[in-house]
């Protein structure tokens, strides 16, 4: 099948066209992963700025507990515990060397 002269015609004239449609299918890789990566960069500043909604924890080590109760229960056994030490020192008698500690033998 031979060109005619027509067909010559029609494709000179098309062939900037032409160069400028593979010009752009080049560069149009590297633009779409420039736009999807400020798409990315937007949706993580978006997710830094918004205020995430907290999730009861379940029963486990990784739960915090409630201070002021643990507190308030500190404070009742050591009360407890306060009332009960007197009673069991004073039943014992016990005698302290009050240097016990203080001196170190140091010949061998």
């Amino acid at each position: 099948m031979a060109l005619l002269p027509i067909d010559l015609q029609t494709l000179f004239t098309q062939a900037t066209q032409v160069g400028k449609e593979q010009a752009v299918q080049k560069d149009a890789a590297p633009q779409a992963q420039s736009l999807q990566g400020a798409q990315l960069v937007q949706k993580t500043e978006q997710r830094d700025k918004d205020v995430n909604e907290t999730h009861d924890q379940e029963e486990g080590p990784e739960q915090v507990k409630d201070r002021a109760r643990r507190g308030a229960d500190r404070k009742r056994r050591q009360t407890a515990e306060n009332r009960k030490a007197p009673a069991k020192s004073a039943a014992k008698d016990v005698v302290r060397d009050p240097a016990l500690g203080r001196n170190v033998d140091i010949t061998s």
